[in-house]
């Protein structure tokens, strides 16, 4: 059996919804993606977890809510064991993600890490949004900077940390400059009226391009701390799993930033 963890995390929240269209409106997945990973499980355990015979809307079978219990009992064991393991001993390594506008925000809670936690390795990578998100929910990092929540879930792991202005640059209306998750969300009319789009993951080549050749895009300016209204937010985010001793540390460090 391969490794379904995310998946059950999926099922988990899901189940708590009469049907697949109203799951994927909470759990912060389309219904597509929703209904991937459902198959996805019925392949992986051999069992029917959704009843597709209603002719307007699919529910859950009993198999599908007591897989659901068996797995969320288990998550509240291992988090209570690994909650009694972290009070007595500090994480050994922490994996963190951040936007690359907001590597100023990540490199500086890095340092602190080590020096006032007195972590031993830190894994901390540049992602686009879309990466982030896609990182985060499959449990790969354990706190990420962003200016968006992944999903529509709430976290109980989260701060406000600072803001950051978005500033339209348009010197070539014929040429588009877009991360991969800016330009996922233009329409296609949008999408028409550029002949030509560069798409690129990386802020310093969109930069670079912009100022030199021009196009029309989006420049973050420099994370600040604090609050300022209709601009985007810094966020920073743990995951469920991270250690409640390591987040009231992390929250700490935020007063030497």
């Amino acid at each position: 059996m391969h490794a379904i963890h995310y998946e059950l995390s999926v099922l988990a929240k899901a189940i708590h919804h009469k049907n697949l269209s109203a799951a994927a409106l909470h759990v912060g997945l389309s219904q597509p993606q929703l209904s991937r990973i459902i198959a996805k499980l019925e392949d992986e355990l051999k069992v029917i977890l959704l009843d597709r015979s209603a002719k307007r809307k699919s529910g859950w079978t009993p198999l599908a809510l007591q897989i659901s219990e068996i797995f969320e009992r288990t998550q509240i064991r291992l988090e209570g064991e690994l909650n009694t393991v972290s009070n007595n001993q500090m994480m050994a390594e922490l994996r963190i993600g951040t936007l690359e506008g907001l590597a100023s925000f990540a490199t500086k809670i890095t340092q602190l890490c080590f020096d006032k936690i007195k972590i031993k390795k830190i894994n901390l990578d540049v992602y686009d949004l879309s990466e982030l998100e896609s990182h985060f929910l499959s449990g790969d990092l354990d706190i990420i900077f962003s200016s968006k929540s992944p999903g529509r879930q709430k976290y109980k792991h989260l701060l406000e940390i600072g803001y950051q202005r978005l500033e339209l640059t348009q010197s070539q209306s014929g040429l588009g400059v877009y991360s991969t998750f800016e330009f996922n969300r233009l329409n296609e009319k949008e999408k028409h009226n550029f002949q030509k789009v560069l798409v690129s993951n990386s802020l310093m080549i969109r930069k670079d391009w912009l100022e030199r050749i021009g196009g029309t895009g989006y420049l973050p300016s420099e994370a600040k701390k604090g609050k300022l209204k209709d601009q985007e937010p810094v966020l920073l985010i743990g995951s469920e799993l991270l250690s409640p001793q390591v987040w009231t540390e992390i929250q700490k460090l935020m007063d030497h930033i």
